[in-house]
């Protein structure tokens, strides 16, 4: 069986590399070496993470100079912060401008099957950049203006810098805030390989009442802002300022980027339709990013090899039977330029059982909704009778 990590407090954060390390333990598998970060005071792992170290690990088994250009990954099953990833990859196609490849991940868990059951997959394209091309016209088009950021929400971004905006949340939720916040920041480590920064939206959001109003125009309007940057290891020693950056690995970036993507995704859905107070079930399904133009632009560090600003632009198109549609876009925050498009499918359900309690929370932008305890998994394919809890615990109740 596969030794179990430890999970000790960790208030300093790790540098992404740390983060998404891994070791080879035969033809095309490996397996991870640094827990995941858990969102709430439970052994459950951010999504975030398989999501991106899957990509990194497909990544190892590719011809150096192709690079991800689109993934779509799906969560199957919960993942546990204790125990190590097992990444198996399956080379589909190596072609000479786009190779394909598919990542198969396991746990030994008991809801894992002891490592006989995925917790999660995904397909992954690579390309080769054509920047030299002889036969085709160099041709690209961004249908977003360069200064949309810091037009469309110069409300809530004037005067400020990134780094001026607070942390991201364990949980964006308002029960959360009330509920667990306190408790959970002084078991929880800080949140590892990424720094992400929530933009307080209130004086750009409008009210929306419970259910997004009517024809649901409040939770079309409704966006979120988050910033964010790679985390660097330390040079020890400290570097020469004059001295050249090291190389970049630009499928490890793109992995960066992949991670802060689904960093609280589906609670944006909950403030645009009007449920902030509820203590909602909710589970990503699946997830897709696609990438833009040249490979340089995933690039996070500029030419000194600093770390450089990006800002999740998110809002909803789409939500019905009992699922939810998390749309974004990724910005160089400073060059003005879309680097990714996201689209999630998750799982959302706001329950109707009569309440047992109330927050008493009467946020500017919400109308007041009572608060159940319910569970909230980041895995709704365990859920076969739709309770909200997975099936695997509820064997064990």
């Amino acid at each position: 069986m596969t030794p179990k990590f430890d999970t000790a407090l960790d208030k300093t954060p790790i540098s992404w590399k740390k983060l998404m390390a891994l070791r080879e333990t035969g033809k095309d598998t490996f397996e991870s070496l640094t827990p995941a970060w858990p969102p709430a005071p439970f052994k459950r792992t951010f999504g975030g993470h398989v999501y991106a170290q899957a990509v990194y690990a497909a990544s190892k088994t590719i011809s150096p100079g192709f690079f991800v250009h689109q993934v779509t990954g799906y969560f199957i099953l919960p993942g546990e912060v204790d125990t190590p990833f097992i990444y198996r990859i399956r080379r589909v196609r190596d072609g000479g401008v786009y190779s394909l490849r598919t990542v198969d991940v396991y746990q030994e868990t008991e809801v894992g099957g002891w490592g006989k059951s995925p917790c999660f997959i995904a397909t992954v394209s690579f390309k080769r950049p054509e920047n030299n091309s002889r036969k085709f016209i160099e041709f690209s088009h961004q249908h977003v203006p360069r200064d949309h950021i810091p037009t469309t929400y110069h409300s809530v971004l004037d005067g400020k810098k990134p780094e001026d905006h607070p942390l991201a949340p364990g949980a964006d939720a308002l029960w959360w805030e009330i509920e667990e916040r306190e408790a959970w920041e002084k078991v929880a480590s800080a949140f590892p390989g990424v720094e992400t920064r929530k933009v307080n939206m209130r004086a750009y959001n409008p009210v929306v009442p419970v259910g997004g109003g009517p024809d649901g125009e409040g939770t079309s309007r409704w966006r979120q802002l988050i910033m964010y940057r790679i985390i660097l290891d330390k040079p020890n020693p400290p570097s020469d300022p004059s001295s050249p950056p090291q190389p970049v690995d630009l499928n490890l970036h793109a992995a960066a980027h992949l991670y802060a993507s689904d960093r609280n995704s589906l609670f944006m859905i909950q403030h645009a339709a009007g449920y902030q107070n509820v203590r909602t079930s909710m589970a990503s399904l699946s997830h897709t990013v696609v990438f833009h133009g040249v490979a340089d632009t995933m690039r996070m560090t500029d030419d000194q090899g600093n770390p450089k600003w990006f800002v999740q632009e998110a809002w909803t198109t789409h939500n019905g039977d009992k699922r939810g549609c998390h749309n974004s876009y990724l910005w160089d925050y400073y060059a003005g330029r879309v680097v990714a498009t996201t689209i999630q499918d998750g799982m959302v359900r706001f329950p109707i059982t009569p309440p047992k309690h109330s927050l008493n929370i009467r946020p500017k932008t919400a109308v007041v909704q009572p608060s159940i305890t319910m569970t909230t998994t980041k895995n709704a394919n365990d859920d076969a009778d739709g309770d909200g809890k997975s099936d695997a615990v509820k064997s064990r109740l």
